[in-house]
């Protein structure tokens, strides 16, 4: 029995070598993927950060960008917002200096130069030319037309070429000539607005 265990004692020992070696590369191994996780998470993390970042970065420039073109685009409006401002007050001026000439170049008149000024003769205007004269500046049948103060005197048919059109509309010379400033003044504003929209649209098409 002795014998047998003399025998078998060195391979024990041979095993429980073995285990030990056995066991050691496997607490080598386990620590080697805990160290390699341990290092490909923290790279990990650290791409992702530098991502992050990069991204934050390019949404910060993408932001600026934008900020910049909306404010190159508001100072174009603003721009185009005071040139028509001023083109507004330059119509809105002329209009009432030739208000102001109205009374004048409609109350008295010269038969030539080296005469006395005299009272103009009253000028008849039909209510067939009242009628033509409004539709041709898109006022409706019916509307008045204005006088210096704003308020109409006669209204014109609202259509018909038979004798009501030959009848004296009771339209002035002074209010006629107020209703051409006025439409002057409003066609002078119509025209500014839309080569401002040319303008702006050739400039956005660049």
């Amino acid at each position: 029995m002795k014998s047998l265990f003399d025998l078998v004692k060195p391979l024990l020992w041979y095993v429980a070598v073995i285990g030990v070696v056995v066991y050691g590369f496997h607490l080598n191994r386990q620590d080697g993927y805990d160290e390699g996780y341990s290092l490909a998470k923290s790279e990990g993390e650290t791409a992702v950060e530098v991502l992050r970042k990069e991204h934050a970065v390019e949404k910060q420039l993408a932001a600026d960008a934008d900020l910049a073109r909306l404010r190159i685009e508001q100072g174009k409006n603003n721009q185009l917002a005071s040139q028509l401002a001023d083109t507004k007050e330059t119509l809105r001026q002329t209009t009432d200096r030739l208000t102001g000439d109205i009374a004048r170049v409609t109350k008295l008149y010269r038969r030539a130069l080296n005469t006395q000024p005299e009272p103009l003769p009253a000028a008849v205007f039909t209510a067939g030319f009242v009628r033509v004269w409004n539709a041709a500046n898109g006022i409706t049948p019916g509307s008045a037309m204005p006088t210096p103060n704003g308020s109409g005197r006669t209204s014109a048919p609202a259509s018909g070429t038979g004798t009501a059109d030959d009848l004296d509309s009771g339209v002035t010379q002074e209010q006629l000539l107020t209703n051409q400033v006025r439409n002057g003044e409003l066609y002078g504003i119509c025209r500014a607005q839309l080569k401002d929209l040319i303008n702006w649209t050739r400039n956005e098409s660049k």
